[in-house]
């Protein structure tokens, strides 16, 4: 019998402590519900974050948009007082390119080559959309161009070629989320970015985020 309320008041004792640690993020849980982030993470991924690890660069970062109700996870490409520059797609921190080649870039693809690929497409999950009847814009990393033998041509905005929805500041400088920059970002602030770059509305459609909208960082993926 007090083995059985020993077990009941340790049990009531831990779910006592883990919900206190999801109301002040000390340790939390969330579950990835868009692609935003593939490959990366898919829809219904499971990842653990807390407060107590903070924001860095090439960390997955949590946060609240303004307005927003939901938690939000981006990769952090930059901090306060670093300088961020998008060319051609390709990102540069403080002038020296990034190695990403974790991330997704959207490209337009034959039907005929689409059939090619089938399986690596249900298999890799990538993300197809329609574009008419011969053609289809499917993301992938640039490194399996090669793997498949496709020489395909990216889906690109060029320089001072507006963009649909980009963050008005960033707008006016007639930027693109595919060619912005280089711009400074605050301190105390953040420019994050979706793994699937033309798929995630992140900094470039945000704004800086700043540090008081973040709650987490993911402590693992």
């Amino acid at each position: 019998m007090k083995k059985r309320v020993v077990v009941i008041a340790l049990g009531g004792l831990l779910a006592v402590l883990f919900i206190i640690a999801r109301l002040t993020h000390g340790l939390d849980y969330y579950r990835i519900p868009t692609e935003s982030n593939q490959p990366t993470y898919h829809p219904g991924s499971l990842i653990f974050a807390s407060r107590f690890k903070k924001p860095d660069r090439n960390t997955f970062v949590c946060f609240k948009p303004p307005k927003e109700k939901s938690i939000w996870v981006y990769r952090c490409i930059a901090k306060g007082g670093d300088l961020v520059e998008i060319k051609d797609g390709i990102v540069f921190l403080n002038g020296r390119k990034l190695d990403e080649p974790y991330t997704w870039t959207e490209y337009i693809i034959s039907q005929n080559d689409l059939n090619k690929i089938r399986g690596y497409v249900a298999i890799n999950k990538y993300h197809v959309e329609p574009m008419n009847d011969s053609l289809s814009a499917i993301s992938l990393p640039a490194t399996d161009l090669k793997n498949y033998h496709l020489n395909l041509k990216p889906v690109m905005r060029g320089k001072g070629v507006p963009g649909p929805e980009i963050f008005a500041d960033f707008a006016n400088l007639k930027y693109n989320a595919d060619n912005l920059g280089p711009i400074k970002v605050p301190e105390n602030s953040y420019f994050l970015m979706g793994d699937n770059r033309h798929n995630a509305f992140d900094s470039r459609y945000l704004g800086f985020i700043k540090a008081d909208q973040i709650v987490a960082t993911v402590i693992s993926y």
